[in-house]
C-alpha cells in the first residue's frame, strides 16, 4: 500500500468535506421547521427527511462512483440525457438557488443575529460582496478545495452544531405538542427536496470521487472502501445534526405562533435555548455551513462550465463568473429563493431519485428500456407537480380532466404520485425494449465497450 494512503484518515477528511457541502443553508433552516410543524410526531417526519435529505444523497454519490460519472450512469436513458439534466439542474438549482441561498441565509440568520442593530439594506449590500470574496478564496484553487473545506471549515462547523444539538437534548425548551400536521412523514420527505441534496450527490459527487483518486486510490485498489467510508461519515454527521435540529424545532412547537419564517424560527429557538451565547454560536455555525456549501457548489459549477466550453473558459474564470451571478441572485432574500425553488425541485426530484435507485443496481439492470420508461414517467409526474405549484403562484387553472386523472394515480393523495407510474414505466419499458429486440448500451465499462 502507498505510504501516503491512509484510508481511515482520508475517509474522515473527505467525509467531513462532503458533509459540509451537503449541510448548507437549507439543511440548517429546514429541520427545525419540520420539527416545529410535526410536534410530537417529529420522529415520523425525521424518517421522511432521512430518506430525501440524508440517505438518497449519499447513495447518489455511491451510484455515481459505481457508474463512473453521472453522464455515463444515465446513459441508458439517452446519450444526451445526462448532459441535459446536468445543464438544467446546475443552472436552475446550483446557480439560481443553492449558492445564492447560502448568502441570503448567512446574512438573515448569521449576520443579523450577530449585529441586530444593523440596517438590513446597508448590511446586505456590504455583506454579500465580502461573503462571495471568501467563497472565491476557498474555491479558486481547484486542487485544494476539498482539503480546505475538510480540514479547516468543517471541524469548526461540527463543533458548533454538535454543541447546539447536545444542549437541545440535555435541556430542551419544552415538550413537543400535538400539531395540526396530519402527514409528518410526507412533510419530512418533501421538505427534504428543498435541500437539493439528491442532486448535490449526483452532480457534485465528482469532486469527492476525484479527491479519492487524487490520494492514490483506484477502482479495485481501495477506491470503493474509501467511497463507502466517506459516505458513512457523511450520513452519520447529517443524521446526528438533522435529528438534533429537528428535535429542537419540535420542543418549540407549543411556544411560537404558526407562520414564522424558517430563518427566524431557528434564530429564536437557539436564542431561547442558550441565550446570547447560543445565538452567537448559531450565527457562526450558519456562516460556516453556508460558506462550505457555496464553496463546493461554486467549484463544481466551474468545473462543468469549463467542460461545456471545451476549455475556452478556464476554471478560475468560471469560478469568478459563477460567484458574480450567484451574488446578484442572493439579494432577493431567503423567502424569494425558497419560493422559486419549490416548483423546480418538484420537477427534478422524482427523476433524480429514480436515477439513484437504478444506479445502485446498474450492474444488474442492463435493459435500457427499464431506465427509459422509469425516467419518462418520473419526468411527466414531476412536470405535473411543478405546474400545479406554479398554478397557485401565478394564478392559472390546471385542466380539470388532467387533475381528475392525476387523482386516480395510487399514492397521489399522499404526495407520492410518481412512485407507481415510475415502477410501471420501468417494467413496461423493459418488456417493450426486449420485445422489439433493441440493443442495450448499459452504463458499465464492459457494456459500453461492447456497444461501441
Amino acid at each position: 500500500m502507498d505510504s501516503n494512503r491512509r484510508p481511515f484518515r482520508d475517509s474522515l477528511i473527505i467525509g467531513f468535506a462532503m458533509f459540509a457541502v451537503f449541510f448548507g443553508a437549507g439543511n440548517l433552516i429546514f429541520p427545525p421547521q419540520i420539527g416545529f410543524a410535526a410536534g410530537d410526531q417529529w420522529v415520523a417526519a425525521l424518517v421522511g427527511l432521512s430518506l430525501t435529505g440524508m440517505l438518497l444523497p449519499v447513495l447518489g454519490v455511491i451510484a455515481v462512483g459505481m457508474g463512473g460519472g453521472f453522464e455515463r450512469l444515465s446513459r441508458p436513458i439517452a446519450p444526451w440525457f445526462g448532459t441535459l439534466l446536468i445543464f438544467t439542474t446546475m443552472i436552475a438549482i446550483a446557480w439560481l438557488i443553492t449558492i445564492p441561498r447560502t448568502a441570503s441565509v448567512a446574512f438573515e440568520t448569521g449576520i443579523m443575529t450577530l449585529a441586530p442593530w444593523l440596517d438590513p439594506q446597508i448590511g446586505i449590500a456590504v455583506f454579500v460582496p465580502l461573503y462571495f470574496l471568501a467563497s472565491l478564496y476557498f474555491a479558486i484553487d481547484q486542487n485544494q478545495v476539498i482539503d480546505k473545506v475538510g480540514r479547516i471549515l468543517t471541524p469548526a462547523l461540527l463543533i458548533l452544531l454538535v454543541a447546539i444539538v447536545v444542549w437541545a437534548v440535555v435541556d430542551p425548551l419544552d415538550a413537543p405538542v400535538t400539531t395540526v400536521e396530519t402527514a409528518p412523514f410526507y412533510l419530512g420527505f418533501t421538505t427534504g427536496y428543498q435541500t437539493g441534496d439528491v442532486f448535490t450527490g449526483l452532480l457534485f459527487g465528482v469532486i469527492f470521487l476525484e479527491a479519492i483518486r487524487n490520494r492514490g486510490y483506484s477502482e479495485g485498489n481501495g477506491f470503493m472502501g474509501v467511497l463507502l467510508g466517506i459516505s458513512a461519515v457523511t450520513f452519520v454527521g447529517l443524521f446526528v445534526v438533522y435529528g438534533g435540529l429537528e428535535y429542537l424545532g419540535a420542543t418549540g412547537s407549543g411556544l411560537y405562533q404558526g407562520g414564522i419564517s424558517p430563518a427566524e424560527l431557528l434564530a429564536r429557538l437557539v436564542s431561547d435555548l442558550a441565550g446570547r451565547t447560543g445565538a452567537i454560536a448559531l450565527a457562526v455555525a450558519v456562516l460556516l455551513a453556508c460558506l462550505t456549501t457555496a464553496v463546493g457548489a461554486t467549484a463544481v459549477m466551474a468545473e462543468y462550465m469549463t467542460k461545456w466550453s471545451k476549455g475556452r473558459i478556464s476554471y478560475k474564470t468560471a469560478v469568478i463568473i459563477t460567484t458574480v451571478v450567484a451574488g446578484a441572485q442572493s439579494f432577493g432574500g431567503v423567502s424569494y429563493i425558497i419560493a422559486i425553488a419549490g416548483p423546480i425541485f418538484m420537477l427534478f426530484y422524482p427523476v433524480g431519485i429514480c436515477i439513484v435507485i437504478l444506479g445502485l443496481f446498474s450492474r444488474w439492470i442492463s435493459n435500457d428500456g427499464v431506465w427509459k420508461g422509469t425516467a419518462l414517467m418520473a419526468v411527466l409526474i414531476g412536470a405535473y407537480d411543478c405546474a400545479n405549484i406554479l398554478s397557485g403562484m401565478l394564478g392559472f387553472t390546471m385542466p380539470a380532466g388532467l387533475v381528475r386523472a392525476y387523482q386516480f394515480i395510487p399514492l397521489a393523495s399522499t404526495g407520492f404520485a410518481w412512485v407507481v407510474p415510475s415502477i410501471l414505466g420501468g417494467v413496461i419499458g423493459g418488456i417493450a425494449w426486449r420485445a422489439i429486440g433493441r440493443p442495450s448500451t448499459g452504463n458499465q465499462p464492459e457494456q459500453l465497450k461492447t456497444a461501441a
